[in-house]
């Protein structure tokens, strides 16, 4: 007797009937996307790769699964398509250095907004490096655009003397003990206790941590790279968050610790608020303390407000400047004769009281400077803006609402006006302005315009003192470090060198005072 077939259970068929349609649906709207981003969308006439302009995944393979690599795809695109290229569905990209102004630094009535999209990997919404708006932004950056000018840095000068004598101090008994020092971890210590003491009237000291807390910047350089990924799934940050800590600890140490460093923060907002509410002033004024009593208003005082600004400002002005110190002094070891150069320009530099005017008056001194801000290059990846107006570039008219940009690595590598553009070359600064050249022009790490960063002041004063200090007073010799260890081979908005890279090590040989 035959067996007779099996049928499915009744009550699975209007599911595989759901599914099946489901299906259905989710090819047909994938397939009416593609044709509606390749022929009807308002950037369907711009020049690129087809499979960029329909999905995002594209740009998702560059960024997040070969590791922060679309920054040289897109020069690529450009190499293939021309100087405008659409490089995902919404968003055109321009390599034209001479454009680069209209972009960033347009005329004052026009206005330029963020990509919200683009900036929601920060995970600091309501921080004014994240806020999309260009009149909202205005507000938020005129309140923090005292404390960061010239004159208030000026001010600090003192403060961020004597975290420098605190690192020349651990610089001399590493001279003694012959141990090898971690110079990027060591110079991020500096900048993170400087800015957090001029933030909040207190610093983390991690200038007195045996390692200089590495974790710190091993923990910042994780959170960056997990930006690519953020950018394109920005529904996973608040679920890592609603985690307890003792199950994402096992999942991700280096999670658990950002976590933890958020929650520092917003015990010191905290702490601030609370302060104020007592009526009490705290030991000293500080950034924090003098913004809640500022005229803001209430709602750009909230915790959560606060808390976003101090998680911006101390990533921001922590390792973007530790990294062009660490990039002078490594440049400066290779090439011995700008050491010699250098030493004899600075060989009556007083080395007590206020120096910083002094030294912005030395012109190889300030040429190394423009230099290693240049080989950093600020952000590495693109700083997408939105105008609200069409923005002609040659035959092409953006339309207004559209993400454009350019990217800073590729106005500092352009060899039209960086001669040799792969070496580090203070000269070039000298004979441009020996022949009225306006090289400063090209120099883009800190953007321009409205939106340049705010601590700009705050990083050329910390770069010219301690690149100063250290020449003036140790000898130092690099220990397993090569120029690969340095040069930029990832993007994670910041540049990054090779993967395995265990930082710029040197070996601090004689004390020179």
């Amino acid at each position: 007797m035959t067996e007779s077939p099996k049928l499915w259970p009744l009550n699975m068929t209007p599911i595989m009937t759901s599914l099946s349609l489901a299906l259905v649906f989710i090819v047909s709207y994938a397939c009416f996307l593609a044709i509606y981003r390749l022929y009807f969308h308002p950037l369907a006439h711009f020049p690129g790769s087809k499979l960029a302009a329909v999905t995002n995944f594209y740009e998702f393979y560059y960024d997040v699964i070969k590791r922060g690599m679309f920054v040289w795809e897109i020069k690529r695109m450009h190499d293939l398509y021309g100087p405008i290229v659409r490089i995902n569905p919404h968003e055109v990209h321009i390599l034209d250095t001479e454009f680069y102004d209209t972009i960033y630094a347009p005329a004052s009535k026009q206005k330029r907004d963020k990509y919200a999209k683009w900036v929601v990997f920060l995970g600091v919404p309501t921080g004014v490096f994240a806020t999309c708006p260009h009149d909202h932004h205005r507000i938020r950056r005129n309140a923090l655009n005292p404390f960061f000018s010239k004159r208030s840095i000026y001010q600090i000068e003192g403060l961020m003397q004597e975290k420098i004598e605190y690192l020349c101090s651990r610089f001399e008994e590493a001279s003694l003990s012959k141990s090898i020092v971690r110079l990027d971890a060591a110079l991020m210590a500096l900048t993170n206790d400087i800015i957090m003491h001029y933030c909040y009237g207190e610093s983390y000291h991690y200038l007195e941590e045996a390692d200089f807390k590495v974790s710190f910047k091993e923990m910042l350089m994780s959170a960056v790279s997990a930006g690519g990924f953020v950018r394109h799934f920005p529904w996973v940050v608040p679920i890592v968050k609603a985690i307890p800590i003792q199950v994402l600890r096992l999942l991700s140490e280096k999670a658990v610790a950002l976590l933890e460093w958020e929650q520092i923060i917003e015990r010191k907002v905290g702490k601030l608020i609370q302060q104020r509410k007592a009526g009490k002033d705290g030991s000293e004024n500080s950034v924090f303390q003098l913004l809640l009593d500022s005229d803001l208003p209430k709602e750009e005082k909230s915790r959560q407000r606060l808390v976003d600004e101090g998680k911006s400002l101390m990533g921001a002005g922590s390792e973007t400047t530790s990294w062009t110190i660490t990039l002078i002094i490594f440049y400066l070891l290779q090439n011995r004769h700008m050491m010699r150069k250098l030493r004899e320009e600075l060989h009556d530099m007083p080395h007590d009281g206020p120096v910083w005017r002094y030294l912005e008056q030395k012109s190889y001194l300030s040429a190394v400077v423009s230099e290693g801000i240049r080989v950093n290059h600020g952000a590495l990846g693109r700083l997408p803006r939105i105008a609200h107006e069409p923005i002609q570039y040659k035959n092409w008219a953006i339309p207004p609402g559209t993400p454009f940009s350019s990217t800073n690595y590729w106005v500092h590598m352009d060899s039209t006006v960086f001669s040799e553009p792969e070496k580090f070359h203070p000269e070039r600064w000298l004979k441009a302005e020996k022949e009225g050249f306006p090289l400063q022009r090209y120099l883009v790490s800190f953007s321009k315009g409205s939106r340049q960063c705010v601590g700009i002041n705050l990083a050329y004063a910390e770069i010219y003192l301690v690149v100063a200090a250290i020449v003036t007073r140790f000898d130092l010799e690099l220990y397993e470090t090569t120029v690969d260890d340095v040069l930029p081979a990832r993007e994670f908005f910041i540049p990054r060198p090779k993967a395995g890279s265990k930082g710029v090590m040197v070996k601090v040989k004689a004390h020179r005072l």
